[in-house]
């Protein structure tokens, strides 16, 4: 790291700001700098001193202007007409906006305007580079430093680079100019000049290089997260799903075309060598397994983009338009080993986040990180070490790496990120995984890591996005996928969510069975009244499990807290009683405590979990708590009715095996955890049965043993 001091001036200002700001934490502002409470400024004295001083560029000034309550659309349409253009929310009732012309005392009077605040350089800046702390990635020529800079949307993209160019400042970079961002180079001492500029709504270091994030370290993955039944023939019961007509983008750092697992199905736009990380990842999205079946992926049939790690993402408007591509895969991060950086909110979040509005059944799926050994002061046992950025944005699926055994591989990054939201939101099976491999690897070979486990969950989504398709004709929407694959985890763990697991492991079985029951609503709500669905739910339940999940718009750039909207999920039981959520203490010293129901106002995905239910009627309310941007927000709403039952999930019937080759069967018990397990076979379909292994543990649902001689092989296996 280098050290730059920044100008002491900018301190100055804002210490000044924070002891003439009145104690009242219901107008606090969280800014990433710090949090402050702003003056109730709007007299005349201050508004004509605003109007004189205040930066302007083209006519226009940025400012964040606090409301005594949020304005509504309507009123928002006429402070865009007298001049006013509010831009993002940042908590508490206030936004960033743009100012043309002169501010007018009673029509801020009259719009209930609390507060009028010319943010300080230092309070736009990424706090590590206003302490002039600049990590050696960004220091590629001496005395300069690359930054990425956000503009808001009332300028122009040509406006912006206009001023730079007038200021001698060097845009090495515009590819995200879509999403308002752009890529600089400028003298260390310019910083705080650069952060004044009213056409710059934030300044952040330049991310690091993209880089793979497994190591080199029996496919158990499809088994372990229940997609088996999907793939399975119907002549057995299964689905006979393979991600026929669905196209999934693998960013990551190879070409692998020259696989025989590919023919066919790749469009490689890939600047890249046959390397061994990107080839395995694409395998088990979708691999054929041509030259050895059991290393087939998640969805054979699918069609793969591949690309160089986040152009996946960042061609999403071409890709989606020329190759329906609904997944994107991301089984790589920037800055992997620091601290300082896990967990954090920066411009890249922001572009994911936008994506989910922009394209609305594009699902970003990323890795949550190896980084779980890691220790972050003063979170214990390697808690808030996942990857900042990608992997931090509210509306993507951020996936941690569970081992085909039962418990979280050790490297698996943690949450929560910085604002205290849950991360991962899902683990699946990415430790000891095999799949495709180059030369020198024979076709095939083992690889452990969130990057494993990551496209685990983007196979298994391109088999659900296939049924969606076959029963509806069109690509489902994003949030309605994750909400189905969130809402199906398997509990492990803390009970309910944690930040280890997320919402526990994904079970692709149970999120196909409230798919093809219709088990979802989704909606769109303005502030107002709670929103109300009635489920009638059977008898002979182990539980009920019911989650909200909304694409959350875009956080501003200055804001320590995401959550934009906010809404808040209950049901009512038959005996009227009022189920909340389960939520976790975002405290450091209460990180490992179980989640308790209560109001979420952090994260934008809630979950009510129901154990043993009686049957009847329940009433799921949405409550339109604090809509802070845009008219209206959408939601999904999917629940699941999760039977006593005891049953086995792989193998599902009709797979061969080799003698000696290690096979795994895997069941699920929900409702009665105190029994010990017996597992038979037959070999006569069912007439007779023998005893393959007793008294297993009641909290065991796999059995591992070598597959027996030919004549020894079971045809039915049953588990009781």
């Amino acid at each position: 790291m280098r050290f730059y001091p920044i100008p002491l001036m900018a301190f100055v200002l804002l210490l000044s700001l924070s002891v003439s700001a009145q104690d009242d934490s219901r107008f606090s502002l969280l800014l990433k700098s710090g949090t402050i409470v702003p003056p109730k400024n709007i007299t005349a004295e201050n508004i004509d001193n605003y109007n004189r001083v205040a930066s302007r560029t083209n006519g226009k000034a940025l400012a964040v202007i606090q409301f005594e309550q949020i304005p509504s659309p309507s009123e928002r349409l006429q402070l865009k007409q007298s001049g006013i253009e509010l831009l993002d929310y940042v908590p508490n009732n206030a936004y960033t906006a743009t100012i043309t012309g002169s501010l007018d005392l009673f029509h801020l009077l009259d719009f209930k305007v609390r507060s009028v605040v010319e943010l300080t350089p230092v309070q736009k800046m990424q706090p590590e580079l206003a302490a002039g702390i600049f990590p050696g990635h960004a220091v590629k020529v001496a005395g300069t430093v690359d930054v990425w800079i956000s503009f808001p949307s009332s300028y122009a993209f040509e406006e912006v680079r206009e001023q730079f160019n007038k200021k001698n400042i060097d845009v090495i970079g515009s590819r995200l100019k879509e999403y308002r961002i752009l890529e600089l180079r400028i003298a260390s001492g310019r910083l705080t000049e650069l952060a004044s500029f009213p056409f710059v709504e934030y300044v952040q270091v330049a991310p690091g290089e993209d880089k793979p994030l497994s190591d080199l370290w029996t496919n158990w993955g499809i088994d372990g997260i229940r997609a088996k039944f999907l793939n399975a023939p119907l002549s057995v019961g299964g689905e006979n799903l393979k991600g026929n007509g669905v196209t999934v983008g693998v960013g990551d750092d190879a070409d692998f075309q020259q696989h025989i697992d590919f023919t066919d199905r790749l469009i490689s736009r890939a600047a890249a060598p046959y390397n061994f990380h990107g080839t395995h990842v694409g395998g088990i999205v979708g691999g054929a397994g041509i030259r050895k079946e059991l290393r087939a992926g998640f969805a054979p049939k699918s069609t793969i983009i591949s690309q160089v790690f986040s152009n996946v993402f960042t061609n999403a408007a071409a890709y989606t338009a020329d190759h329906d591509m609904v997944i994107t895969n991301n089984s790589y991060g920037n800055i992997l080993n620091d601290c300082n950086t896990f967990g954090f909110y920066d411009l890249y979040s922001r572009t994911l986040d936008q994506q989910a509005f922009a394209y609305p059944s594009l699902q970003n799926v990323f890795a949550a990180g190896n980084s779980g050994e890691y220790k972050c002061a003063p979170f214990p046992d390697s808690f808030r070490t996942i990857i900042g950025g990608y992997q931090s944005a509210k509306n993507v699926i951020t996936v941690g790496n569970f081992t085909p055994i039962g418990y979280l591989y050790q490297q698996s990054s943690k949450g929560p990120v910085r604002d205290g939201r849950i991360k991962p939101e899902i683990v699946t099976i990415g430790s000891f995984i095999t799949s495709t491999a180059p030369p020198p690897f024979n076709y095939y070979w083992e690889n452990t890591g969130t990057s494993m486990a990551s496209p685990a969950m983007s196979g298994g989504l391109a088999l659900l996005y296939e049924k969606y398709k076959l029963l509806h004709g069109v690509n489902p929407k994003n949030g309605l996928m994750k909400a189905l694959v969130c809402n199906s985890g398997d509990d492990y763990g803390n009970p309910g969510p944690d930040y280890s697991h997320g919402f526990g492991l994904a079970n692709f079985q149970r999120a196909l069975d409230m798919l093809k029951n219709n088990r979802y609503q989704s909606n769109s709500i303005t502030p107002g009244p709670p929103q109300t669905i009635n489920i009638n739910a059977p008898s002979g339940l182990a539980e009920i499990k019911v989650m909200l999940y909304w694409n959350d718009p875009a956080a501003a750039a200055v804001a320590s807290q995401t959550l934009v909207n906010n809404l808040d999920l209950e049901v009512v039981d038959p005996s009227s009683n009022i189920i909340l959520p389960l939520i976790l203490d975002t405290a450091y010293v209460n990180i490992k405590n179980n989640a308790v129901q209560g109001v979420d106002n952090i994260n934008n995905i809630e979950q009510v979990v129901i154990k043993n239910p009686a049957p009847g009627n329940y009433i799921i309310r949405v409550k339109p708590t604090n809509i802070t941007q845009n008219p209206s927000q959408e939601y999904f709403v999917v629940y699941d009715f999760v039977p006593v039952e005891t049953k086995i999930t792989t193998p599902v019937g009709g797979e061969t095996f080799i003698h000696g080759e290690n096979v795994v069967v895997r069941w699920d018990s929900y409702g009665d955890p105190q029994n010990q397990f017996t597992l038979e076979f037959s070999s006569d379909d069912g007439a007779t049965w023998s005893t393959l292994k007793n008294n297993i543990a009641s909290n065991r649902r796999d059995y591992f043993y070598t597959a027996p001689a030919p004549n020894e092989w079971f045809v039915v296996p049953q588990v009781t």
